[in-house]
């Protein structure tokens, strides 16, 4: 490594347009729908190789195409239903938002030596996630964090950091790589920066392999069928019956009230093959305000007869000239008495702002307290956190993905909200993946409705909660990212004027 006025400076290599072309491969598999924990880790790495390997301006102009390319494949097939300029647009944007955090740290790490040098990246993209996805109306769906699904034991340490513990991580091991290859493995210089770095890994890993290998929720659980009745996807949906609400009652009451009798025939039917809650998936019925009340009432009396919590998601449609879709998603949720205990608004997803205030329900019943949220409701960890907060044991999720392509996507972070959160999550599914997870992130059970002969998914799910640092402290270390970027800056910036007052 070649050292000029104290500052790293990163000599060219042949190999740089190389490290260029496995990164622009490599990053297909890091953001959007087609993730890999491996692919992910080695991306990260070739971005700043080459990053680091050429002067700012053409280094940057090159990631930044490349990450714009890879965005846009990586995204392309997640959102089907909006024409292809918005896809080619939306790639671009999320290509642009991304690359910031590798031209900061091309900047800011020349301004460090040593081992030192390597906080510098996973500081500035920890910070940057947590400023932009946070507080974003489009929630957390782009987080690092995401890419690492599989590994069972770094994501532990979400019951304390929540995602940007293992943003950070991830972003260190990019960082620590270069820095022991810029220094060509030169064992004198970097043993202690390895020592450091290998031990904290190891005892992140350890924390998880402990939590996994050896606790278990506490004795308990509770029989819970998910009845999926609809086959139709959100574009069907949209084709075949949105444009009939406003002009046709009677063809919508026609197509609609089959579908009603179909739950709740399977919902009969599953009571009396053992299950204490059965659950509907998001949008299962829809209907204008009549329909639904008609509805609400056969269902109360079903679930006092049957003895059941029955949990149903909803659609209410207006009789308006102006009416294209359906107004209000909600979930109810009815107890063995025939009471509503639950009558919730989903809040998630573009088309609204409502997660800012909004309330997770919870209510006691026999089988532990139990919460509920509607699908990508989900992908806010911030407002999710109310679910531990309020000591529930058990959160409900009804789920309608609106493609098939979106079944990745979205349950690769339902692991993550139960691990934070130390809650049992069941998931119930048109059109995607059914799924059951242990407090601890295990997964207990997984039903694709789209492949499933019999669309009945029934587990015995834990119904105790596990305490987690996370619940107790929140995004604190997103927070604490945030001001080690801010450290970090602010030396760069004195050092950088030290510097030119010496030259």
């Amino acid at each position: 490594m070649n050292k000029e006025q104290g500052n790293t400076v990163i000599k060219a290599e042949r190999w740089s347009y190389l490290w260029l072309a496995l990164a622009a491969i490599l990053l297909v598999f890091t953001y959007g729908m087609y993730r890999n924990g491996l692919a992910a880790c080695f991306a990260l790495i070739f971005v700043l190789r080459f990053m680091r390997a050429k002067k700012v301006g053409r280094g940057y102009l090159l990631i930044l195409l490349v990450l714009m390319l890879a965005n846009i494949i990586s995204w392309w097939n997640t959102t089907l239903e909006n024409p292809a300029i918005f896809r080619i647009i939306m790639g671009v944007i999320i290509g642009l938002l991304y690359s910031i955090p590798f031209l900061l740290d091309r900047v800011l790490v020349r301004k460090f030596q040593g081992f030192a040098a390597t906080l510098v990246f996973p500081l500035v993209n920890t910070a940057f996630e947590f400023l932009t996805l946070w507080p974003s109306p489009t929630s957390t769906y782009g987080s690092l964090a995401y890419s690492q699904f599989g590994n069972a034991y770094l994501n532990q340490v979400m019951s304390i950091t929540g995602l940007w513990g293992v943003t950070f991580l991830v972003s260190w091991l990019a960082s620590t790589v270069n820095w022991i290859w810029e220094e060509r493995v030169d064992w004198q210089r970097i043993w202690r920066g390895a020592a450091v770095f290998g031990g904290v890994m190891l005892v992140v890993l350890l924390y998880g392999m402990l939590r996994l290998d050896i606790f278990l929720p506490e004795p308990g659980t509770v029989r819970i069928h998910a009845i999926i009745e609809t086959d139709y996807t959100a574009s069907e949906f949209d084709k075949n019956v949105a444009p009939l609400i406003a002009t046709d009652p009677a063809a919508v009451k026609a197509s609609t009230a089959p579908i009603y009798d179909r739950y709740l025939n399977a919902t009969v039917r599953e009571a009396r093959a053992g299950a204490k809650i059965v659950l509907w998936p998001e949008l299962a019925a829809v209907g204008y305000q009549e329909d639904l009340d008609a509805l609400q009432e056969r269902a109360q009396n079903l679930a006092r007869e049957e003895g059941i919590y029955l949990g149903m998601g909803v659609g209410l449609m207006l009789h308006d000239p102006a009416a294209k879709n359906v107004e209000e998603n909600r979930f109810w949720l009815i107890d063995p008495q025939g009471q509503m205990v639950m009558n919730y608004r989903k809040y998630g997803c573009l088309p609204a702002m409502r997660m800012y205030g909004s309330q997770i329900p919870v209510v006691d019943t026999p089988y532990g307290r139990i919460a509920a949220t509607i699908c990508c409701d989900l992908d806010f960890p911030y407002v999710i956190r109310q679910v531990s907060q309020q000591r529930a044991d058990i959160l409900l999720v009804p789920g309608f993905e609106p493609s098939v392509e979106n079944l990745l996507a979205h349950s690769v972070m339902v692991p993550s909200r139960s691990i934070e959160n130390g809650v049992s999550i069941f998931r119930a599914t048109t059109q995607g993946l059914s799924m059951a997870i242990d407090p601890y992130g295990r997964t207990l059970g997984i039903m694709d409705d789209t492949r499933a002969s019999e669309r009945v998914f029934v587990v015995q799910l834990p119904n105790h909660r596990v305490i987690t640092v996370y619940s107790l402290v929140g995004d604190l270390f997103g927070g604490l990212a945030v001001i080690g970027f801010v450290v970090i800056l602010i030396l760069a910036i004195l050092r950088g004027r030290k510097q030119a007052s010496a030259g």
